[in-house]
């Protein structure tokens, strides 16, 4: 996978790595979902709190108050940054997100459920559903045609009046989860290219946009 970058005309096409999210041990997975604006992966602390192609969630029941969406989309590519600045892509396979979904529920983090990552969990958000699109089972569900198959769905029924009034007024738009997870590089091609090479490769981009 390639990131484009227009400087002066000229196309400069970087080869970001792409690494896959694995859960290796009891300690990691999702612990939290949150309700955002933006909805958007060794052992890494992973927020996806901004998507570059953000799938948000649809009012699936208006009286009763129930928001539906996309928990985690499978084997699609996110965009990252490090601390350091080093870009990526991570990305879910549909073996992780089950076991995601098995820790979740197994844990008792369906009632963990917060706003804008602000760590403050909320009342009266309560989990109904948490499944697979399946379309070869049948399971595939209405609007999000674009999503991948087998991404794991959520949801929700808010009686949280602050956070309903909130979700109607378009400030919050999806689903964002946060949890701890082992990575693996996952891609061939570059695969011996220098990290540092990288990163001062694109510090010389990035200044040259400046």
């Amino acid at each position: 996978m390639y990131f484009l970058y227009f400087i002066k005309k000229e196309i400069i096409m970087v080869h970001l790595p792409i690494y896959e999210a694995k859960i290796t041990n009891k300690d990691e997975g999702t612990f939290c979902l949150s309700f955002v604006e933006y909805p958007a992966t060794e052992v890494n602390w992973q927020v996806f709190k901004e998507n570059k192609k953000p799938i948000n969630f649809s009012i699936a029941d208006e009286d009763k108050h129930i928001v539906r969406g996309v928990f985690m989309s499978a084997n699609h590519l996110i965009y990252r940054v490090d601390p350091a600045g080093m870009e990526y892509y991570i990305t879910f396979s549909e073996d992780t997100l089950r076991q995601m979904a098995e820790r979740f529920l197994m844990n008792g983090f369906n009632k963990n459920v917060d706003t804008q990552h602000n760590g403050e969990l909320e009342d009266g958000i309560f989990l109904q559903e948490l499944f697979f699109k399946d379309v070869e089972k049948g399971i595939d569900p209405v609007g999000y045609s674009d999503v991948e198959d087998k991404s794991l769905f959520c949801q929700y029924r808010v009686e949280n009046e602050e956070v309903w009034k909130k979700i109607k007024d378009g400030t919050y738009n999806g689903f964002s989860l946060a949890g701890y997870f082992d990575t693996v590089r996952v891609d061939k091609e570059d695969e011996e290219q220098d990290y540092n090479d990288i990163v001062e490769l694109i510090t010389k981009i990035k200044n040259k946009l400046k």
